[in-house]
């Protein structure tokens, strides 16, 4: 019975192998595989168009200007007084003195006459005024001049002989305080009172300088 059987669709390996052909490939043709682009119909690419694209703003990428000049001496010194930039004309020159504006640190005004090389046969001493109850004094000659330390309590047993009968005077200006060495002084605790018009600050400033310029 299973030999009566026939198998429908079988076919033999020769009908086969005469059938199938092997497909050449043309050199001419590139064996990169095809992009989007080259795909017809390509529904993921957009369309032509006439807009411009707007390039990412780099405001805040790019750097700040900065001012890479360094200061000198001299322009730390101006930039000192008042938060800009002064000329060397507000110093002013009383014989042998030389008077920085007010608040002006010591070493920058000894470093401001030595930068623009002023000879120490003309200027002897520096004289700031800090805030309102201190005097600072540096010699800028050395080797000449006279004992600041000493040349300014002498001036202040004057001042307690000049006053003399006004008793709370004379006790605010025994308060004076006298500090440094013979190159470099402050004058301290000077009393912020007033007298004859005139701040005492700028009593000693005006009495020192007279001194100090003979």
């Amino acid at each position: 019975m299973a030999e009566n059987n026939k198998i429908v669709g079988f076919k033999k390996f020769t009908d086969i192998k005469s059938k199938s052909k092997v497909e050449e490939v043309d050199p001419s043709i590139s064996a990169q595989p095809m992009t989007d682009s080259d795909r017809p119909m390509n529904p993921n690419m957009p369309g032509k168009s006439n807009k411009i694209e707007k390039p990412a703003s780099r405001k805040n990428l790019m750097p700040k200007d900065q001012d890479i000049n360094l200061p000198s001496d001299e322009d730390e010194f101006e930039n000192d007084i008042d938060g800009e930039k002064t000329h060397e004309g507000n110093v002013e020159t009383f014989g042998k003195v030389a008077k920085f504006p007010k608040n002006t640190k010591a070493s920058k005004a000894y470093n401001f006459l030595e930068n623009v090389k002023v000879s120490k046969k003309s200027i002897w001493y520096i004289m700031v005024e800090k805030m309102d109850n201190e005097l600072q004094m540096v010699k800028y000659n050395t080797k000449e001049g006279v004992d600041l330390g000493k040349f300014v309590n002498e001036l202040k047993s004057y001042y307690k002989k000049k006053y003399s009968k006004e008793p709370k005077i004379c006790s605010l200006i025994e308060s004076i305080k006298v500090d440094g060495n013979d190159k470099y002084s402050m004058v301290q605790n000077i009393p912020l009172i007033s007298v004859d018009g005139k701040k005492m600050i700028t009593i000693i400033t005006e009495d020192l300088i007279k001194l100090l310029s003979k």
